[in-house]
């Protein structure tokens, strides 16, 4: 096949262009190609584990795909790919790689919307994997940190059978959305201390973090019911508006209360 001929030139761009003619062609002779599994796993491992991070990119484009076209009964043994199409985004966090760690993890979030059954065996590693990306403050694109608890809470969506009966699991993901709603910037504006009337706060970067966590928490009871969620909140609501020593404790606590309000209509279900 002309395809593996040029991946096996083992020059980057022939690899490039294989992996893009991959693409193309998922779409129609799926049912040819998948024939070829163990040769296209095969392909796959080895582009994904290449030296340079643009082949690793195009290879998990290509594996998503694949995935996203393909009949969920042929592609149960692309499981095994999990770990090496993770590292892809390790990787480019690591080499501080923002461009190939957006269009990656835009990856992973459109197949967990597509295909969430896909990262059942391997939700808890992908998602401790991906954490020191929600922790990393230094983005030049600050909203790259809330994209892998996107990817989370998108898979909890159609999957709450994946965290419903872990409940540390869940606990863990809460604490994420939190400290990202915390940490903001810690210098109020006079303006927004004593607001005139008709005063409006503009949305940055940073207070998106805020309405991106209260929307987390949100979809979060939604989907998982409030039986389970209110105690974990109420808990995490209780400890942040107790700081007395930042404000953004207790506004970031104050600001997801008020998501759940809805939810409560008995004060023992907190």
């Amino acid at each position: 096949m002309l395809v593996n001929q040029l991946i096996q030139t083992g020059v980057e761009k022939n690899i490039d262009s294989a992996l893009q003619i991959f693409n193309g062609l998922f779409g129609y002779i799926m049912d040819h190609m998948i024939k070829y599994k163990d040769d296209l796993i095969k392909t796959f491992v080895n582009t994904l584990r290449h030296k340079s991070l643009d082949i690793q990119l195009a290879s998990l484009q290509a594996v998503s795909n694949l995935l996203s076209t393909a009949e969920r009964k042929d592609v149960k043994q692309f499981t095994e790919l999990m770990p090496d199409m993770t590292k892809v985004i390790i990787n480019a966090f690591n080499e501080q790689d923002e461009v190939v760690l957006e269009d990656a993890l835009v990856e992973f979030n459109e197949l967990a919307e597509i295909e969430p059954i896909f990262f059942k065996p391997y939700f808890a590693d992908v998602y401790t994997a991906l954490k020191p990306i929600i922790a990393y403050a230094d983005f030049a694109n600050p909203n790259l940190r809330q994209q892998p608890l996107e990817f989370v809470i998108t898979l909890v969506e159609r999957k709450p059978s994946f965290v419903q009966k872990n409940t540390e699991l869940l606990k863990d993901i809460l604490e994420q959305v939190f400290k990202l709603m915390i940490e903001i910037d810690a210098d109020i504006d006079q303006e927004w201390m004593r607001p005139k009337e008709g005063f409006t706060q503009d949305g940055d970067e940073e207070e998106d973090h805020v309405s991106f966590g209260k929307n987390c928490v949100d979809r979060l009871v939604s989907c998982i019911g409030d039986g389970i969620m209110l105690p974990l909140i109420g808990t995490l609501v209780m400890n942040t508006i107790s700081n007395d020593s930042d404000w953004r404790y207790k506004n970031a606590g104050i600001m997801a209360f008020s998501q759940v309000g809805e939810y409560v209509d008995e004060p023992e279900k907190i």
